[in-house]
């Protein structure tokens, strides 16, 4: 899973890593200890990608890191922070974080995309800016399950509308369906309560 083979590292005229040779396979659990300033951290930030390193390689699961690096850089571009990349969490708004956290979900690969109320801690003018990359995901083709109160994303990208009510699935239901003509009361409620506003 990971392949560690001869990395070197300077910290100006410092060798903070010599030399470096080691793998853990998928699965191994692998403890790195030593005194303070060993190397321990900064070969774990190197594996990482968090930190450069000037000589030998390190393979993700056979990914190289600048291979990586360039996937990370067209997934922020996809969600709009390419010009970005260089900034830490506390220098962007809540928006740009939430987008962030969609990139590097995707950076996984993976088979299905899970959002809790991705908008709930947002400003109003920074909720469409994540809306709008999740719309963008949906057309793509994403298997993507999403809790949220926002019905004008549901009606728009939502093929069945799920609709629980004090821990049951009351409703699952097509999305027209749902919105045309809801079956239970608890939906009509909920619905007529939540369009008005």
């Amino acid at each position: 899973m990971i392949e560690i083979s001869h990395v070197d590292k300077w910290y100006g005229s410092f060798q903070a890593l010599k030399d470096c040779t080691t793998s853990v396979a998928k699965g191994e659990v692998v403890v790195v200890c030593g005194p303070s300033g060993s190397g321990k951290s900064t070969l774990i930030k190197c594996v990482n990608a968090l930190e450069p390193f000037q000589k030998g390689e390190i393979i993700l699961d056979g990914i190289k890191h600048d291979e990586a690096v360039a996937k990370a850089s067209r997934l922020l571009d996809r969600v709009g922070l390419k010009e970005h990349a260089r900034k830490y969490p506390a220098e962007l708004s809540g928006g740009q974080q939430q987008r962030v956290a969609i990139a590097r979900a995707l950076a996984m690969d993976p088979i299905a995309m899970l959002f809790d109320e991705p908008t709930s801690a947002l400003d109003p003018e920074m909720i469409s800016e994540v809306l709008d990359v999740m719309v963008d995901l949906a057309r793509e083709g994403m298997t993507m399950m999403v809790v949220t109160h926002e019905m004008g994303f549901a009606s728009k990208v939502a093929h069945r509308v799920i609709f629980m009510d004090m821990g049951e699935i009351v409703e699952d239901a097509l999305k027209t369906d749902f919105f045309g003509k809801p079956r239970s009361d608890r939906a009509q409620k909920f619905l007529s309560k939540i369009l008005s506003h």
